[in-house]
Parts: structure tokens; C-alpha cells; sequence
């Protein structure tokens, strides 16, 4: 007689009992994969947590640098100053940086340990504007943030153009540049609006539009928290800029180099070719102010300064424009070359007239009108046309390879998620 195998029995390991069930081999990897899991889970909550806390300390020190930024005054600043008065004056800071101005009034003010106005130790004093309209070009205003405001160890902005686009009744001004997000640097195209919070004393640079890649729109993506511009930019200690959420707070000539520049910013106007900012305070009481030889001076009185080895207590010079059919062109960096080729006199009641011709820019070019925004980035048909003879790319050529590149990367995209 066959006796059939009891299938519950089968394999069944040795001193097992009849009818008890086999235990399963893969209990153990299945209690393990368990285990790992939820070590994977609690893992991920950990971080989610502790960036939770992060964001949370990063939000509440930006609440606090923003509100001691808008509390914060001008640069302290010690002993007496020396009223200067500029009238159809171009100053320059750097080749790139440079203002117009038909009329300024002002205090020059030294700081820290210094005792009077050195003029040839430029963060060692500040200049005070009272009075004045001061005109920025796009040039100036690209110079500044190239050269100090993102000019930094860990700055995620580079290769910044600026210039003003008109759109209807306002004037925009227009930030082309790079900015580098995980590891890749996304050219973007921002249109911003100027307006200054009078109150706080601020100008404040708000967002208009965004595009990525030159064509792709972004002004909806910074409107989510995660992604809006106080998120994006990292920003070095400086109390005369800070952002929150998307709008760009800058305390009024904080930005340039030293001398640095504080005032009262009474408002602000954007041209086609120029943003003008106009300064509202008292005038300083001149008490010997020379009767106007020119139309281009420059007068300063009081206080004690230094130009090079000479020195003056209770100063009294006015230096006058030796071509006086355009801007005195002035910079404090090279007006020692300019002093041989210069007449300087004594006078009797110890004041001092110098009639200096203009300074070139620091770099020691002419300055020279810059091309509008508009007319910079387009070719004529002169210029196409010998690129194509040429068997060169043009500019438009190059934009339109990319734009081609940027839809079949679209296309691909929507091929893959199925749209």
C-alpha cells in the first residue's frame, strides 16, 4: 500500500510536530526591510524638523536685520566738518562710477580716529548731502553692483548689465545677469520699479517681471516663499542692503565706494536715460561764499582738511573748471596729476582759488556718452550684414539658436509627461 506524503509535513524541519506551521525563511530579511524603513523614515523626519527650525531662525533674523536696518541712521561720524558746494560738477568714484549733479550741497564729516577732512584717505570721512539732484546712469548704477553690492566671497550673482525699459507712462530699470542655484548659473532677465520709503529713508527695488533663459516667465515662481528673492540671493553683512521677500531695500548711497554718502532722498525719477534722485535738507550756512567766477566750481569752507602735505584750518578753496563748456569733470583718486598743469593762488585773506582743468576717468580714458539700453543690444543692418559676409554668427542668430534649443527642451519635457 503507497502512503500519500502529508503535504502540510513536507520539508518540515526535524522535531517538528505534525500540523505546527513552517516558519517562513523570509521572516527575518522582512522584519529587517521593516527596520530600515523605519529608520528611513524617521531620518527624513529628523532633517524636515531641523530644517523646519532653520528656516524658521533664518525668517526671524532677517525680520531683525531688516528692522534694525530701517532704524539704523547715518554712519557715525566725529569731529568738525567742511560745507562743499558742487555746481555742474561729474564726479567719479571708479571708471564706472560716476554722477552728475548741476547743484550739491554738503558736509564733509571725518570718522573714526580721524581729526579732520583727509582728502586723500577716502574711508576716512563721509560726505553729508543737504541739497541736491543727483543724476545715475545705467553705466553707474551696473558699476555699483558689480563692484561692491555683489562684489563678495559666496555671492550667487555675476555678469550684471543695467539698463531702463520703457513700459507705457514709468520707466523700468531692467538686471541682466547669472544666478547660480544648487550648481547651475540660470541667466535671468528682471524688470524692477524704484520708489523710496520716505519714512525709513530707503529705496526700495521691487519686482516688475522675471524671465529664465531669456524667454521662459518666472514672476510667478518667486511669489512662492521657498523661491522668492530673500530665499535666492545670498547677501553679505552690509547694513545698507537687505532684501525681504521680493523687494530689495538700499539705504541712499550706501552702495558706493568711500567716500561713502548719506542724505535725505526727497524722491526718485526714471528716465529713458537717467535715474534721478533728489536730496532734501537744510543748506549750510556758508559765511564767505566767492562770488561765482564760472559756471563749473567747486567751493568748500570750515573745518580742518588735507589735501597731500597741505593743510588748511578753517578752509577756505574754491576750485574752479578750466574748460568751463562742459561738466568739471572731478575724482579724488588722480586729482594729484592734475596740480602741475593747475593755477594756484593765494589770496590775501588766506583762502585759496585753483583753476584745475578736468580729470579723465581713474582708468584714465575720456568719458565718452554710452549708448542707450535699447541701441547697445541691437545690430545695425551694416553690421549684420558684414558678420554674414564674414561667415560670423550674429547676435540675433545666437538668440534664435537658443530660443530653438530652449522650445525642443519644452517639447521634450511635455513628450515625457505625456501633455
Amino acid at each position: 500500500m503507497v502512503l500519500e506524503k502529508d503535504p502540510i509535513n513536507v520539508n518540515r524541519p526535524a522535531g517538528a510536530k505534525p500540523g505546527q506551521p513552517m516558519a517562513s525563511k523570509k521572516k527575518p530579511a522582512l522584519i529587517a526591510l521593516i527596520v530600515i524603513l523605519l529608520l528611513l523614515v524617521a531620518i527624513e523626519t529628523g532633517i524636515i524638523v531641523a530644517q523646519s527650525q532653520a528656516n524658521k531662525r533664518i525668517e526671524a533674523q532677517s525680520e531683525q536685520a531688516l528692522s534694525q536696518f530701517l532704524k539704523s541712521g547715518e554712519q557715525p561720524a566725529t569731529g568738525s566738518g567742511t560745507d562743499l558746494l558742487m555746481q555742474n560738477v561729474r564726479f567719479c568714484w571708479s571708471r564706472q562710477i560716476c554722477i552728475n549733479t548741476p547743484r550739491l550741497t554738503a558736509t564733509a564729516v571725518p570718522m573714526g580716529q580721524q581729526s579732520l577732512v583727509n582728502f586723500d584717505t577716502l574711508n576716512g570721512f563721509m560726505v553729508r548731502v543737504r541739497n541736491a539732484t543727483v543724476q545715475i546712469s545705467p553705466q553707474t548704477l551696473q558699476g555699483m553692483f558689480n563692484e561692491s553690492v555683489f562684489n563678495y566671497p559666496g555671492s550667487n550673482l555675476r555678469d550684471l548689465t543695467v539698463g531702463i525699459q520703457q513700459a507705457g507712462p514709468q520707466n523700468l530699470v531692467r538686471l541682466n545677469g547669472s544666478l547660480k542655484y544648487l550648481f547651475l548659473w540660470i541667466p535671468f532677465e528682471m524688470d524692477t520699479r524704484l520708489s523710496v520709503d520716505r519714512p525709513t529713508n530707503t529705496l526700495v527695488i521691487a519686482v516688475n517681471k522675471l524671465n529664465v533663459f531669456g524667454v521662459i516667465p518666472a514672476t510667478w515662481l518667486i511669489e512662492f516663499k521657498p523661491f522668492n528673492l530673500q530665499k535666492l540671493l545670498t547677501l553679505p553683512a552690509n547694513r545698507h542692503l537687505t532684501i525681504s521677500g521680493n523687494l530689495m531695500r538700499v539705504k541712499p548711497f550706501g552702495l558706493f565706494p568711500p567716500p561713502r554718502v548719506d542724505g535725505r532722498i526727497a524722491d526718485i525719477t526714471v528716465t529713458p536715460q537717467l535715474i534721478s534722485l533728489r536730496f532734501a535738507g537744510t543748506e549750510p550756512d556758508f559765511q564767505t561764499l566767492p562770488r561765482q567766477s564760472g559756471p563749473n566750481r567747486v567751493y568748500l569752507e570750515g573745518g580742518s582738511t588735507r589735501f597731500g602735505k597741505l593743510g588748511m584750518i578753517n578752509t577756505q578753496i574754491q576750485v574752479i573748471d578750466q574748460n568751463p563748456g562742459n561738466l568739471f569733470q572731478l575724482s579724488l583718486l588722480n586729482y594729484k596729476a592734475f596740480l602741475p598743469q593747475s593755477d594756484v593762488k593765494l589770496l590775501a585773506d588766506g583762502s585759496v582759488t585753483v583753476v584745475m582743468p578736468d580729470h579723465p576717468t581713474p582708468a584714465g580714458a575720456a568719458l565718452k556718452p554710452q549708448p542707450s539700453a535699447s541701441a547697445a543690444g541691437q545690430a545695425t543692418p551694416q553690421k549684420v550684414e558684414s558678420a554674414q559676409q564674414a561667415g560670423k554668427e550674429t547676435p540675433k542668430a545666437g538668440e534664435n539658436k537658443l530660443k530653438a534649443k530652449i522650445n525642443q527642451a519644452k517639447n521634450k519635457v511635455k513628450d515625457v509627461l505625456g501633455l
